[in-house]
């Protein structure tokens, strides 16, 4: 795994970690599997984070770093809900998965020059 993966499995660590302690009230499940974009952008604004960090560190499990760059957390967040914003009716995994690939294209480039 490279540098670069490691730093973005620590993010979705500690995004998790990070996360406001949960109501007793606001203890239903969420089907992440088969969410909507639309669903998605109807979660609590605590809880949109936490579910794009648990999907993208479900499929990038792995990494020992345990550095967060809360910049780059926050972006990535923030691309997963601009994107859903723009396709409601898309898969919500599919964009975290799609903004991780765009992260990775894009730190490989930087990293040529």
């Amino acid at each position: 795994m490279t540098r670069r993966g490691v730093l973005r499995w620590s993010m979705v660590v500690a995004l998790l970690a990070l996360s406001a302690p949960v109501a007793a009230e606001e203890t239903k499940r969420v089907d992440v599997k088969n969410l909507s974009c639309e669903s998605f952008l109807a979660q609590a604004d605590d809880l949109r984070p936490m579910l794009v960090a648990w999907v993208h560190g479900y499929t990038h499990a792995g990494g020992e770093n345990w550095i967060l760059d809360p910049a780059a957390a926050r972006s990535f967040v923030s691309s997963v809900e601009d994107l859903c914003k723009k396709a409601p009716k898309a898969s919500f995994r599919y964009q975290v998965l799609e903004t991780a690939k765009t992260r990775q294209a894009e730190a490989k480039k930087a990293a040529k020059k």
